[in-house]
């Protein structure tokens, strides 16, 4: 203990407060300071994007290394693709659903842009496959002559060809796989839009809309065929898009256009052979895919003017073609956002002047098809989820984590651990399922960061207004 005498301080050694127990209790309590205060500034770091550009610089460093690998050493990068044809020979035989190709998508979610940047390029430098790539993906150049003599010039154009090889290559399958396509499905597109005049516009998709989030969470159940409306009003075939008109105050109207993925249906315009055409460096090939055409229509027969503004909202092949028509269409209509969710495009030539939200996990494939990362501008950011599997077990779950069935435990509106995803196997899936960039997208707008925030923000004031109306669109291919 510690008294006063005289005005000095003396030491009592017959009285100590300072137990080992206190100083345990004492000691645990300032690690737990310690671990809240690192905590702290992870998500501070977090929100900020405080190490952007360095994870920017080594994960560009580490694709130039591993798609050089690929270049010179092309057999390597045909291991590591035919390893997922196993995985998915082995799923198939199982009945395992994706585990396996989760898995493979996992163990090289490091080195797949690499590896798909490497090859592409391998493929258009290499003699034997060159020619052929060259010929096809200039089948259907730019319809201006002179434009098309220049492209037509390989070694003029050879570091273009080089670093669009992804693009290119793109073009020269749907130039195989268009016109077999066309012969099994048709070329006609058939547009159907599905009268619901009894239902406000509201309850037509299964949230209003408001905002980003609700939005992400409309093209989910869109994607899943969750409408609430059945056969014969709806065609099980077709692959189905909504549009929403907002009215603003000052009587102007605005405009959302969400569209779902591949849905590989046999007569759907959003199929598997169209995702070449959608990738392509051409953007006659890609105002030709059947998936652009049915969406443009669409947009054309809802009555959007040219000044009127438009946010496009897609997953995956969707995310694709809402920013091929932001690329190829921005004189016939006022695009000003595009969401993607899932979807390779980095290749693609959008305007400055239209807002970009990317959102992919750090593990599925698709977004590295591009074979690059999206461009930094500062109003296109990318927000990269990062998913960790966890069982589901009878213990309380942490503040703000949901279940499965969706219950919400608690109302604490931050959850440190980030965002429980919902509706999906406990068993390993594919975060390409747009249930996993629902969450990092909510994960990443809790953060407060303010890139966020200010997508958020402008994806709100695109669509500002009063709903007046929900129509889906459906289309089929005929012959």
């Amino acid at each position: 203990g510690i008294q006063k005498e005289s005005g000095a301080y003396i030491h009592d050694s017959s009285q100590s407060f300072l137990t080992e127990s206190i100083c345990h209790e004492y000691a645990h309590k300032c690690y737990l300071m310690s671990q809240n205060l690192e905590n702290l500034a992870f998500l501070i770091a977090r929100a900020n994007n405080l190490y952007e550009d360095a994870e920017f610089r080594a994960k560009d460093e580490l694709d130039n290394k591993i798609s050089f690998l690929a270049l010179a050493n092309p057999i390597f990068a045909l291991h590591v693709l035919l390893s997922a044809g196993f995985a998915v020979n082995q799923d198939n035989k199982n009945h395992s659903g994706f585990q396996n190709l989760a898995r493979w998508s996992y163990a090289t979610k490091n080195i797949q842009q690499g590896i798909i940047r490497g090859l592409s390029q391998h493929l258009i430098l290499n003699p034997i496959t060159s020619l052929p790539i060259f010929i096809a993906g200039n089948a259907k150049g730019p319809i201006n002559k002179k434009e098309r003599e220049t492209s037509l010039n390989f070694l003029s154009n050879a570091q273009k060809y080089l670093s669009q090889a992804i693009p290119f290559i793109s073009s020269a399958l749907s130039f195989v796989s268009a016109p077999i396509n066309d012969r099994k499905q048709g070329n006609n597109l058939l547009l159907t839009k599905v009268n619901e005049t009894w239902r406000k516009p509201g309850s037509v998709l299964a949230r209003p809309g408001r905002n980003l989030l609700e939005t992400l969470e409309n093209l989910t159940e869109l994607g899943s065929e969750n409408l609430g409306v059945r056969p014969p009003l709806v065609n099980p075939d077709a692959a189905t898009i909504a549009i929403q008109r907002f009215k603003r105050s000052d009587g102007s109207s605005s405009w959302l256009v969400i569209i779902p993925g591949t849905d590989g249906k046999a007569h759907s315009p959003f199929g598997w052979a169209q995702n070449t055409e959608v990738m392509s460096h051409s953007s006659l090939v890609r105002k030709q895919a059947d998936s652009t055409r049915m969406v443009v229509e669409a947009m054309k027969r809802s009555g959007i003017k040219p000044n009127e503004p438009v946010a496009l909202v897609g997953h995956s092949q969707g995310g694709i073609v809402a920013a091929s028509i932001a690329s190829d269409y921005s004189k016939q209509y006022n695009i000003q956002h595009v969401v993607t969710a899932g979807s390779p495009i980095a290749n693609h030539p959008i305007p400055k002047k239209t807002w970009v939200t990317s959102i992919e996990m750090d593990d599925e494939i698709v977004p590295s098809l591009d074979g690059k990362e999206n461009p930094r501008r500062n109003n296109w950011v990318t927000i990269h989820g990062h998913a960790i599997h966890v069982k589901e077990s009878k213990r309380s779950l942490p503040p703000g984590v949901t279940r499965f069935s969706g219950k919400q435990y608690s109302t604490k509106k931050f959850n440190n651990d980030g965002i429980f995803v919902n509706d999906v196997p406990e068993e390993r899936t594919l975060t390409h399922d747009l249930h996993y960039h629902t969450a990092a997208y909510e994960d990443a707008l809790q953060l407060g960061s303010k890139s966020v925030r200010e997508q958020d923000r402008h994806f709100q004031n695109t669509i500002n207004g009063k709903l007046q109306s929900t129509t889906l669109w459906q289309g089929v291919m005929k012959k």
